[in-house]
């Protein structure tokens, strides 16, 4: 009861500030030395926003060879819907211009970068499509052909894969017998995720509640756990992140727990956060900035 009373209040306050300021989610990354919620570290991050502020978002991170790159979801007014783009970034702040590599006719987002031996291949988020697709790259970082669709006929949102002691788990969000995406996690697995004979984790779904268990980034190893990334809309879309330090995984056992809370503490104009990706000491994330209307 008391959630819904909060939900409730919040929504009474995204409303006044709509009133009162423009929006554009940006994305920050930099390379740090200790632990994610400690203010200091993320307040250092340097910024990348969009030159017209629209929208930069659902940042991944791919580390080829010496060179950095940031995958993400760019909205304009040029393309009817989002679009995914990549840019190249560098340790003292600068980067690239963006360029595109992947518009389609349906919206795409969070383009889930990872590698299968020596390939690079990419999970974007295209419930519009009602499939979840893969995509393998062949020439990095611009040049991606389909592969296949890992599932179809599915709502299915942020699916995010990991390799797990022999065994592809893929994380995702459906809206099957709940009102929204993020009310539930559900967990498919396979053997091999480039020829998968997907089944449904028997504890599917493996998490329920009220929209706290959207994946938001690749799980990670952070403080010597294994942990996934989750958003919080309760304030709003996009609220907050948690960190889920993943207790058991197994095909027949899932269990996971609250360890921190992301907060977008490091500017008091940001009023939300919800992607962020670790690997060894270099994190990039995605956050909503007000300014002023005028």
């Amino acid at each position: 009861m008391k959630r819904i009373f909060l939900k409730k209040w919040y929504k009474f306050q995204q409303k006044q500030k709509q009133k009162l300021f423009d929006s554009h989610w940006y994305m920050r990354f930099g390379w740090i030395d200790g632990p994610l919620t400690q203010q200091e570290q993320l307040s250092h991050l340097f910024e990348i926003h969009s030159p017209e502020k629209f929208t930069f978002a659902d940042s991944f991170y791919v580390q080829d060879h010496d060179r950095h790159y940031i995958f993400f979801e760019e909205v304009d007014d040029q393309h009817p819907v989002g679009f995914l783009s990549v840019l190249e970034v560098f340790k003292d702040g600068t980067h690239t211009a963006p360029k595109s590599i992947l518009k389609l006719d349906y919206h795409l987002s969070y383009p889930c970068v990872f590698k299968v031996e020596n390939d690079w291949y990419m999970i974007p988020e295209s419930s519009a499509n009602k499939t979840v697709e893969l995509w393998k790259c062949i020439d990095f970082p611009l040049k991606w052909e389909k592969h296949s669709n890992l599932l179809d006929h599915i709502e299915a949102v942020d699916s995010t894969p990991l390799y797990h002691e022999g065994m592809w788990y893929l994380f995702t969000s459906t809206r099957r017998n709940c009102k929204k995406f993020g009310d539930r996690l559900d967990l498919f697995l396979t053997q091999d995720i480039l020829n998968p004979n997907w089944q449904e984790h028997p504890q599917n779904p493996v998490c329920t509640g009220h929209q706290q268990f959207r994946m938001a980034g690749k799980p990670f190893m952070y403080q010597d756990k294994l942990v996934r990334p989750s958003q919080d809309s309760l304030k709003r879309y996009g609220g907050n992140i948690e960190l889920k330090e993943i207790v058991q995984l197994s095909p027949t056992h899932y269990q996971e727990r609250l360890l921190e809370i992301v907060l977008p503490n490091w500017n008091s104009e940001d009023d939300g956060c919800h992607t962020i990706n670790v690997e060894n000491n270099f994190v990039v994330l995605d956050a909503i900035r007000l300014s002023a209307k005028v």
